[in-house]
């Protein structure tokens, strides 16, 4: 009994060859463009986070800055005229984004400080002027310091009395205290009490006095819930 056996002749090995060649295209084709859609559904994606979090830090920019008003008007009313308002919210909201420190901690100090009074001179208990001027109470000799080191020249009483000035330096100074103590509590003190005072306590492991710290955190308190949204 012959095998059978089967013969493809060329023109048939020709086609299926081109028949699987064609599908082999087909799929590397429908590969290409899906994987050409993902891209740029991953592009469109990757645009849309990052509108996402453009929307987020412009809102919380515009949230922050009526946080300020709201509390400047609580604290100051009508007591400064509508441009030195609108100067001072405009420097609070420029450093509280440039050093990342909420608007209502500076707020809660001159809260304590001069409890929203523009025109504040601070007095010792026997009522001889302390040389602590304005809103933030800040002497004349530490605003020409701070001032020099950011940019801001106060040479007169007139000029540490302006309530956008006084507060840029008060900022600064307690900026800077924050960053020599690297806490709240301890630049709080020193603000009230001077730097050199709460140095000599830290070295002989005394105990910080906390009343001025105490008051400042229950003025933020105030604060918050008097701005929240």
């Amino acid at each position: 009994m012959k095998k059978s056996s089967v013969r493809l002749s060329a023109m048939s090995v020709s086609v299926l060859f081109i028949i699987g060649f064609a599908v082999l295209f087909f799929f590397a084709s429908e590969w290409y463009s899906n994987s050409r859609k993902l891209e740029k559904l991953a592009y469109q994606e990757r645009i849309l986070h990052n509108d996402i979090e453009h929307l987020e830090v412009v809102g919380k920019w515009t949230l922050d800055y009526v946080k300020i008003e709201k509390a400047l008007t609580y604290m100051l009313g009508d007591r400064i005229s509508e441009v030195s308002f609108r100067m001072l919210a405009e420097n609070l909201w420029q450093i509280s984004q440039s050093y990342s420190l909420d608007p209502l901690i500076i707020l809660a100090v001159v809260a304590q400080e001069s409890r929203g009074n523009p025109l504040a001179r601070g007095r010792f208990q026997t009522g001889k002027f302390s040389g602590a001027l304005g809103l933030m109470q800040i002497k004349m000799e530490t605003a020409k310091k701070i001032g020099r080191r950011f940019g801001v020249f106060v040479e007169n009483e007139d000029d540490l009395m302006r309530p956008d000035v006084n507060v840029v330096v008060g900022s600064a100074y307690l900026i800077r205290l924050i960053g020599k103590y690297g806490n709240l509590r301890e630049a709080l003190v020193a603000y009230n009490l001077g730097h050199t005072a709460v140095d000599k306590l830290l070295e002989k492991n005394a105990p910080l006095p906390t009343s001025y710290y105490e008051g400042v955190v229950r003025r933020y308190r105030d604060l918050v819930k008097h701005c929240s949204f």
